[in-house]
């Protein structure tokens, strides 16, 4: 729990539950200068939040030891499961933004996956060679276009029910056909188990990695076409996408790509290659991984100089000698010629204006 606070990080469930900030009550920091203390309320007005200061601070403030969340009622028994394929990328979006900003409920988990994607999906989740996909082709879902969309629904019985069904009735709306809650079921079997493929493919010199970010509807169409172009700039180099924390203003993208590789070098070249694409397409740095070391460099080009400038006086503050996990984290200390995609002078933010999307 203490890293996916730091971290301001998200679980898969995130469209219904919130982030980490969302669910976060109270905490406990010791920190250089003083301690931190914040009480339980589950809402106030009482000036600038001190608990999202500490949200996401990646232990360069003080160390967390304590924290009250919010819980809810754990009923897996209520849980409405579903999928969904779309005969292409265009209409896959447009869906989804519909039933993100169709007031009737949310999804838990929601997960779209762009045409690369779902053509090696299908093949984990079992699908390939099956009545579902004999009838996807016979309807003209053809391959290299469609896009796969898995979900659930949970909470109140009554609730998760309509949810589901005002997901299935715009998801049909946009030319979609069900491919039933068995393929979500098996997506769910090896969500957790698939990661560790990267370890041993690592044994035969191929690198998989992945990389995130989050978008406006706006600037969606923008981010993906970009930053895949870079991805696929590299020969014989895989580059699935997918689309799984939504608001009614965006989503995040996640980017993962699989290739060969030759050594670290090599890997952290394309590696900034695509955090540089990420950053000119006007996406954040990050939608939950956090920032860290890695993608350090390009924090300021994001949020600007003012915000940078303000995110170092609260280190200042709390930890006025540095020791509290040095060397770049956060771009706190970070040298001026590791930089990467500074925003001018004014320090103005990239990315759009999210009112564009309302």
């Amino acid at each position: 729990v203490g890293g996916w606070i730091v971290t301001r990080g998200a679980g898969q469930n995130s469209t219904y539950y919130g982030k980490i900030e969302d669910i976060v009550l109270a905490q406990d920091y010791v920190c250089p200068t003083c301690d931190i203390v914040t009480a339980d309320f589950p809402a106030a007005a009482t000036g600038p939040d001190t608990d999202q200061i500490l949200i996401g601070s990646e232990g360069c403030f003080g160390i967390l030891y304590s924290a009250t969340l919010r819980v809810r009622r754990y009923r897996p028994e209520n849980t409405q499961r579903y999928s969904f394929i779309f005969r292409s990328w265009e209409e896959a979006k447009n869906a989804c933004r519909e039933v993100l900003q169709g007031e009737f409920g949310l999804p838990s988990v929601f997960r779209l996956s762009d045409p690369e994607e779902t053509d090696i999906a299908l093949k984990l989740y079992g699908v390939e060679g099956t009545p579902i996909d004999t009838m996807m082709r016979l309807r003209g879902y053809k391959q290299g276009e469609r896009c796969l969309l898995v979900g659930t629904a949970d909470g109140d019985r009554d609730f998760a029910k309509l949810v589901a069904r005002k997901v299935k009735r715009v998801c049909l709306a946009h030319g979609a056909m069900s491919a039933t809650g068995l393929v979500t079921k098996k997506w769910e079997e090896g969500r957790f188990r698939d990661p560790y493929l990267r370890d041993a493919l690592q044994d035969y010199g191929v690198i998989t990695d992945t990389l995130e970010c989050s978008v406006t509807w706006t600037s969606l169409q923008r981010v993906h076409t970009q930053v895949r172009e870079f991805c696929h700039s590299r020969p014989n180099t895989i580059c699935m996408t997918h689309m799984s924390h939504f608001y009614p203003q965006g989503c995040n993208l996640y980017f993962i790509f699989i290739a060969r590789m030759s050594g670290l070098e090599e890997y952290r070249e394309y590696q900034a290659g695509i955090l540089d694409a990420i950053q000119k397409a006007g996406a954040t740095m990050s939608h939950h991984h956090g920032i860290g070391k890695m993608t350090a460099p390009w924090l300021e080009g994001q949020i600007g100089k003012a915000q940078l400038g303000l995110f170092r006086q609260v280190k200042a503050y709390f930890d006025p000698k540095n020791v509290m996990n040095p060397g770049g984290t956060l771009a706190l200390d970070l040298p001026d010629e590791q930089r990467r995609g500074v925003a001018g002078e004014a320090g103005a933010p990239a990315g759009d204006k999210p009112q564009a999307d309302g």
